[in-house]
């Protein structure tokens, strides 16, 4: 697809693509964000190379999308003077809120998770800490017709606790000050969406399972619903659905979490620093 406003190279045949020739310091023209946009919803991940913006230019840019998520939602480090930009800054000495089971898609046991992410690298490390999107919708379409007759229809339960319960992170559920993650721990409830979403704009069908949060298939047994997560699961890191990313400092990504999945890298041992915005989303349907 051609665009007036840019250039964009096109990085798999599933998904990403990189962007150069356009400056989000500026002020966007609607045409401008509009083909930003439509190229967003036909990559799935789209890479802004070399951008020098500020924090605020970060904000401004990321509300076209739509509103930011309130800061209280996620429990990164927030910037002071940004509350909507969460600050995720590692190294070896420092490492990243690790998980037991990393590919996922963000918030996806709320019942609305996030329509999508623009996250800037401030600083990144010589070497490791790339990311890799998977297009769930080429997951999707590469299914026999007889597994997606099996699978439409199916809804699943997707905890939030799931990576992080006590069994798996015991050391945020001991000690002072864990009473607040507790009490929610027993106020929550996993969501329940549909195992083939349908994207609200483009009306394509994807994948929407996650094997970081995706616990049960409802109205199915628990050992046959594991079987059928567990190939889904393994199915969906299929390299043919995935774009790898190798980050520079000024990079901007912005990708669409509605059809996606993706698995941060910590292979580094130097400092790395993103600043992230997540946009609120709707009811998966």
């Amino acid at each position: 697809m051609d665009y007036e406003s840019f250039t964009l190279t096109e990085m798999s045949a599933a998904c990403g693509g990189v962007i150069e020739g356009i400056d989000l310091s500026k002020e966007l023209t609607n045409a401008q964000f509009n083909e930003i946009h439509s190229a967003l919803l036909d990559r799935t991940v789209i890479i802004f190379r070399d951008q020098k913006i500020s924090s605020h230019q970060q904000v401004v840019f990321s509300r076209r999308f739509g509103e930011p998520q309130p800061a209280a939602v996620s429990g990164f480090e927030k910037s002071p003077d940004y509350p909507e930009i969460d600050i995720l800054e590692y190294d070896s000495e420092n490492p990243p809120h690790v998980t037991r089971d990393l590919w996922h898609t963000d918030f996806v046991g709320r019942k609305k998770p996030t329509l999508g992410t623009v996250l800037y690298a401030k600083d990144i490390p010589p070497l490791g800490g790339d990311t890799i999107w998977v297009s769930t919708v080429a997951a999707y379409e590469a299914l026999s017709d007889r597994m997606k007759a099996h699978i439409d229809g199916l809804w699943a339960y997707h905890d939030s606790y799931q990576p992080y319960d006590e069994h798996v992170r015991p050391e945020m559920w001991d000690g002072e000050g864990t009473d607040s993650i507790k009490d929610q721990r027993a106020s929550y409830r996993p969501a329940l969406h549909p195992m083939v979403r349908t994207h609200p704009v483009t009306g394509k069908k994807g994948l929407f399972v996650n094997e970081s949060m995706t616990s049960l298939i409802k109205g199915m047994d628990k050992r046959e619903s594991d079987f059928l997560l567990r190939y889904l699961f393994d199915y969906l890191k299929t390299p043919e659905f995935n774009y790898r990313h190798k980050w520079q400092t000024n990079d901007l990504a912005v990708w669409d979490n509605r059809l996606s999945l993706h698995y941060a890298l910590f292979d580094y041992t130097k400092h790395r620093l993103m600043h992230r915005i997540v946009i609120q989303g709707d009811v998966p349907f």
